[in-house]
């Protein structure tokens, strides 16, 4: 006897997507995390849409199948109608003809007689497999439906992520762009002497390099807060080399640059960029990029993922 086929819940994974980060500037190094997991998430919805595809698949054959094995049955009914018809009694050929569906088909066959109990019980059963295989279908499909839009919705993040990615990139390579139209700096003293001069921004030293090019940033009409030397450490804030200028007019923030704070971090990273020949720039650190000369502005990773860090509160210039 044919086994009854139980129906199959499936069970459709929910996609956790993996959001951009809430600040409005992403660092690469976050961006390509999180399009790992995107692609990951993708992975995933696709391998769901396969699942719940090829159930589809096996349900589809499961009825016909069953619905084969229900028409045999059927057609084994009409054979025998006909032969009721040619030499039988016409009143037990219009019982079986005049059924309209399973039950009252399998009431006219025991009426009848035809194939006996145990092929009247095959029939109902193939009756009732094909209803609960058709039932089952039609709740599979909204699960269908589902996990495509899933898929559609992981496809959707990769491909933002993808592109704000690119994005960034571009910027990185292009740097910050404008100095706002801010004076060329008068040329220096040229690279090289000692900490010999007083530090305007603290009570240390700077070299004579370093002091024209405090005094030149601020003659070009950038004047937010400022700090240069730094005693212990490594770098060139101990040696009287370096000035951290604050995007915040007021010192250095806890938080990333936005606004006209960011536009000003831009305008004077650019500034020094534009103007590094004449004021002897070994470096320039601003929002997590990086600028030498003879090179391209690149990615910068920061020490600790901080603003301070990451320098996104101020512009570091190190000078020769």
């Amino acid at each position: 006897m044919r086994n009854k086929i139980l129906p199959v819940v499936l069970l459709a994974a929910l996609l956790a997507l993996f959001p951009v980060p809430a600040s409005a500037e992403p660092d690469e190094e976050t961006l390509e995390a999180d399009l790992a997991e995107a692609i990951a998430a993708v992975n995933d919805a696709q391998e769901q849409v396969e699942a719940a595809e090829d159930r589809a698949a096996d349900l589809e054959g499961q009825i016909e199948e069953t619905q084969a094995r229900f028409d045999e049955l059927k057609a084994d009914l009409n054979e025998y109608a006909l032969y009721l018809h040619t030499e039988g009694d016409l009143q037990q050929t219009n019982a079986i003809l005049s059924s309209t569906d399973s039950r009252s088909l399998i009431d006219a066959m025991t009426y009848t007689g035809f194939l006996g109990n145990e092929r009247a019980a095959l029939l109902a059963e193939a009756g009732e497999v094909l209803d609960e295989l058709e039932a089952e279908q039609a709740a599979h499909a909204d699960q269908v439906a589902d996990a495509a839009e899933a898929l559609k919705d992981a496809e959707k993040a990769q491909e933002d992520l993808e592109e704000e990615l690119e994005e960034l990139r571009a910027e990185e390579a292009a740097g910050p762009g404008s100095d706002g139209g801010a004076p060329a700096a008068e040329s220096g003293p040229g690279s090289g002497g000692g900490c010999t001069e007083d530090d305007p921004t603290t009570s240390g030293c700077l070299t004579p390099a370093t002091l024209h090019v405090y005094n030149e940033t601020k003659e070009a009409g950038f004047d937010h807060y400022v700090s240069c030397y730094r005693s212990g450490g490594s770098g060139e804030h101990p040696l009287g080399r370096a000035c951290d200028w604050a995007a915040n007019a007021s010192g250095f923030q806890d938080v990333d640059a936005s606004g006209d704070d960011k536009t000003y971090g831009d305008q004077l990273a650019a500034w020094y960029v534009n103007n590094a020949d004449a004021l002897g720039v070994e470096y320039v650190i601003w929002y997590r990029q990086f600028w030498s000369p003879g090179s391209e502005w690149r990615s910068y990773s920061g020490v600790n993922g901080t603003p301070a860090g990451d320098h996104t509160n101020h512009v570091h210039v190190s000078v020769r």
